[in-house]
């Protein structure tokens, strides 16, 4: 004889929706606050992982009207605006869904989206009339992350100015600069948008290489912004951001360079006022000496995080007095060190060698991020960290 299980909670039902579509790359999209060796949004949404992850909530809430009306808020926390995008702004402004011949209500479910994805095939401009898509944009108020993407298939057209809506809920911008779409201003320009971001928090720029008729651009004043992440800059935005106000800024990640001395006129700015600094996973890091700069430019450094077999070894030429957590990340670098080589164990020994007690003072923390495994343990490893120990600095795996 069976015996009926009692009903789950709706509760738990929830949480297992959650764990069924989380990935650590797909929450890296909303983060609005720095955190360590985030992977940057553009590798995100061209992962695997996120494309399953987009999969299973739509089949989540296909799977009947219970767990469609539990599962449409992760259906619609993240979106994209497309060129044709009338049956979701019907979906987000009244809640009707069709099934055939039927027609099934929901809630409204502009409230429900955090993160926007907005294409610049969707905001083209080949009349003066105002951008229709961005009606989307504007029914959700309560977006907290906008991507700026770019289409590298299509050509596109850009004859108007145009605007862009006030957007006083977003803590996060993931920005793609796009030369001849911010020639006609408002939402395909980023001076424009952060003039209508006043809360904003993060500000991510994957792609800013300007022309130079961009350099005067409209002042930009952020007063909340703590953490700036850089992936390809030209000097034209590097000049034009030293002009900007952010007094909140304490974080910098860098995921990319082409020349450490282009950043001087940045450190000049805003040099005092950082307190961490990231470099991403790049050779670039490896081939020229980037953390000089760092070191001469961050005169407050309390924290730096970098990819130790991807990042030159560090020569400071005055000691870190402020500097009190390093954070070095284990990720492989097979064309210069395989792992357990004696490239490898000496590019450990020179990098862990360089934070003596003389040059960085008041280091307490050393963070190990990645997979160390083919490391701790070893005796050459214990030996190169007993120094550190022995001076009261703890060295832990994360």
């Amino acid at each position: 004889m069976s015996v009926a299980l009692p009903p789950l909670p709706v509760e738990l039902w929830l949480e297992v929706f959650r764990w069924a579509t989380s990935t650590r790359g797909a929450s890296a999209l909303y983060t609005t606050a720095y955190r360590p060796f985030e992977p940057n949004s553009i590798d995100v949404i061209a992962s695997d992982a996120y494309a399953e992850t987009r999969q299973t909530k739509r089949a989540l809430v296909l799977v009947c009207k219970r767990w469609r009306r539990w599962a449409i808020s992760l259906l619609y926390e993240d979106i994209t605006i497309p060129t044709k995008y009338l049956a979701l702004e019907r979906m987000l402004r009244y809640g009707a869904v069709r099934e055939g011949d039927t027609t099934i209500s929901v809630s409204p479910c502009a409230c429900l989206v955090r993160r926007v994805a907005l294409p610049y095939s969707t905001t083209v401009v080949t009349s003066p009339l105002p951008i229709e898509p961005l009606e989307v944009l504007t029914l959700c108020s309560s977006t907290e992350v906008l991507a700026r993407l770019p289409d590298f298939s299509l050509s596109l057209a850009y004859e108007f100015d145009t605007d862009c809506p006030p957007l006083p809920s977003l803590k996060r911008l993931d920005w793609w600069h796009h030369n001849e779409a911010a020639r006609t201003g408002g939402i395909n320009s980023l001076p424009h948008v952060l003039g209508n971001a006043p809360n904003l928090e993060y500000l991510s720029i994957l792609d800013g290489d300007l022309w130079p008729s961009y350099l005067y651009a409209p002042p930009v004043h952020l007063p909340h912004l703590t953490a700036l992440r850089l992936r390809r800059v030209n000097a034209i935005l590097v000049l034009q951001m030293c002009h900007w106000s952010l007094p909140a800024l304490r974080h910098v990640v860098f995921d990319r360079i082409d020349n450490p001395e282009l950043f001087q006129p940045f450190w000049d700015a805003f040099g005092q006022q950082i307190r961490t600094v990231e470099l991403g996973l790049s050779l670039r890091f490896l081939m020229h000496d980037f953390l000089g700069p760092v070191f001469r430019g961050c005169t407050q450094l309390e924290e730096l995080n970098h990819y130790l077999f991807l990042t030159h070894v560090p020569r400071p030429k005055r000691p870190q007095e402020s500097l009190k957590t390093i954070g070095l990340h284990a990720s492989s670098n097979s064309a210069f060190f395989h792992v357990g080589s004696a490239d490898f164990w000496s590019h450990l020994r020179y990098h862990l060698g360089t934070f003596t007690e003389s040059m960085y003072p008041v280091l307490r923390q050393v963070n190990l991020y990645g997979d160390w495994s083919a490391v701790v343990g070893d005796e050459q490893f214990d030996k190169l960290v007993k120094p550190l120990r022995d001076r009261g600095c703890a060295v832990e795996v994360l």
